[in-house]
């Protein structure tokens, strides 16, 4: 616009009609000041005397508005005119001590809407004048004289606030400098790797670069797992690609495959123990993590259903009073869920993990019926979809009775197939493990249930 104004209209009487434009913007426009300011400033080289006869409108405006203080001119135009100059003051189309001047002599008047253009102009162009070495001298003064005189005069509270602003953006406390944690290089290296440059087409390459790591120093072994557990600094889609480093690691580094897992497991159980909402976005991480490594084959399924019973029974009552650790309209546990058995869910599909998870299912349907009724749409439509991912032709339990009846039923059955020198082919059939460790981890699902069930 410059250069063509330059180029094709570039005559005194154009030039008076431009300065006039500027100077006639409406006053709801003030948004257009900023730019008005730095065409100005672009055209001063060539054409001086336009920003000259648009400053010295500015300033008579300015005066004039102080010393007769119309009363049926709008605020609104006394800021607009207060604005502009401060924008001419930045682009430097304005001298430094005029602009000083008309910023005394609005001080001075002291009158309430010299207090709002005093405090505009400060906002707007203060900073500037302080930080400049030779109007900071000027400026110091005017700042000192504007506090006294608030001291020493009754002002409204919201002239009060004005000035503070205005001191504020002027002249703001300086800020604490936030020391940066200086880290070895070797572990900014292996942030960069995992928290940076990790996905599903590097995750080959991370993982050579990380078996060629010093992994007998024990300071990099402790980072190592420390960061290989920090998932929730990872994008959440990349979390597969973190528990596929992990298996990559495991034929080579076992033991820190191992403080992983039990990192993992623990901090799932510190964020039930805690329940802050700040850390749920880090929950979700950990309890995906979780499943990315029943995926790859780092945890056996009893851990899952021992993460999915602590998470329907963890912080219940015996009384069936509500628990602080989960509140009757808390629902996270049920996204926690979800999240799990939306990553491995899908393998419990034969064997006894089918009917494990078949199990559980049950329990869950009760969990969900302990919650304040109805349940919100967001929550409805991610378990919907989780069951029907899982089991399509599940029937869903209708009322809260149906699914305790249920739920006792399987109770009984556990109670009586590990009551001693008791078995049948039906019992058989309820509970297929064969290892010590699956009837371990029925005993403990059952004791969690259980817990669940006295609440009813």
């Amino acid at each position: 616009l410059a250069t063509e104004f330059c180029m094709k209209l570039n005559t005194k009487g154009n030039r008076h009609k431009f300065v006039s434009t500027l100077f006639n913007v409406s006053r709801n426009r003030m948004d257009l000041l900023p730019f008005y300011g730095r065409l100005i400033a672009t055209l001063h080289p060539l054409l001086p005397d336009m920003s000259e006869d648009l400053v010295s409108m500015l300033i008579r405006n300015l005066k004039i508005y102080v010393y007769k203080k119309d009363a049926t001119v709008h605020i609104q135009s006394k800021l607009k005119v207060v604005r502009f100059l401060a924008e001419c003051t930045k682009f430097k189309t304005c001298s430094k001590p005029e602009t000083m001047r008309c910023l005394t002599l609005m001080v001075q008047d002291f009158s309430p809407a010299s207090v709002e253009m005093a405090c505009l102009m400060l906002e707007h162009c203060g900073r500037y004048l302080l930080r400049s070495p030779d109007s900071q001298p000027r400026t110091k003064a005017i700042l000192e004289m504007l506090i006294r005189k608030k001291k020493a005069l009754h002002l409204s509270p919201q002239h009060m606030s004005m000035i503070d602003n205005a001191i504020y953006y002027a002249n703001p406390p300086e800020a604490t400098k936030v020391m940066k944690v200086r880290r070895a290089p070797i572990v900014e290296y292996m942030i960069k790797l995992l928290y940076k440059d990790l996905n599903k087409v590097t995750s080959e390459k991370i993982l050579k670069l990380l078996r060629k790591l010093p992994w007998n120093d024990p300071e990099v072994f402790t980072n190592a797992v420390q960061i290989l557990t920090g998932v929730w600094n990872v994008k959440f889609n990349n979390i597969q690609s973190v528990a596929n480093i992990l298996a990559g690691l495991a034929a080579h580094q076992m033991e820190a495959v191992i403080q992983v897992v039990d990192a993992t497991l623990e901090d799932i159980r510190i964020g039930m123990e805690l329940n802050w909402p700040k850390l749920n976005q880090r929950r979700v991480s950990m309890i995906k993590f979780l499943g990315e490594m029943y995926i790859y084959q780092l945890v056996e399924s009893q851990v899952i259903f021992r993460t999915l019973y602590s998470l329907l029974s963890f912080g219940w009552n015996p009384d069936g009073s509500p628990s602080y650790l989960d509140l009757p309209d808390s629902y996270f546990r049920v996204r926690l869920i979800c999240v799990l058995l939306d990553s491995c869910g899908p393998y419990f599909d034969h064997g006894s993990n089918k009917k494990k998870l078949d199990n559980f299912l049950v329990f869950f349907q009760c969990y969900l019926f302990k919650k304040r009724q109805p349940v919100p749409l967001e929550i409805h439509n991610a378990v919907s979809d989780l069951l029907e991912g899982l089991r399509p032709k599940l029937i869903l339990f209708s009322t809260p009775q149906e699914a305790y009846e249920a739920a006792l039923e399987l109770e009984k059955q556990f109670k009586t197939k590990f009551t001693p020198n008791q078995t049948s082919s039906n019992e058989q059939d309820l509970y297929q493990g064969d290892d010590e460790d699956d009837v371990d981890e029925a005993e403990g699902s059952c004791l969690n249930k259980s817990r669940v069930m006295q609440v009813s």
